[in-house]
């Protein structure tokens, strides 16, 4: 019997984009070698973060979140819960 690990297709960890920690520099966009990550406009006009619109793609590489200074970028284990917010979540950042 395979373990779940084996069992599972696709990274073991994926990117976590935390938009309000993100200053728009794109350097993890220009870091990523399959170029998933695109800057996407918020809910706040002219406000940019990364996102995966196609989480199918990413490798997990981490390349992402090493090229973020700003630490917006983190590598988290729960990958399907990454993947569901990519696909269904709109990147916002609440200014208060």
């Amino acid at each position: 019997m395979e373990s779940a690990e084996k069992q599972r297709s696709g990274p073991a960890k994926m990117p976590w984009v935390v938009p309000v920690y993100c200053d728009g520099c794109a350097s993890c966009v220009n870091q990523c070698p399959l170029h998933g990550l695109e800057m996407v406009e918020t809910k706040m006009t002219g406000v940019f973060v990364p996102w995966l619109s196609e989480p199918g793609i990413c490798i997990g590489c981490g390349r992402c979140a090493e090229a973020c200074s700003m630490g917006a970028i983190c590598m988290t284990a729960f990958v399907e819960r990454a993947v569901e917010r990519f696909q269904t979540k709109n990147p916002s950042v609440s200014v208060q």
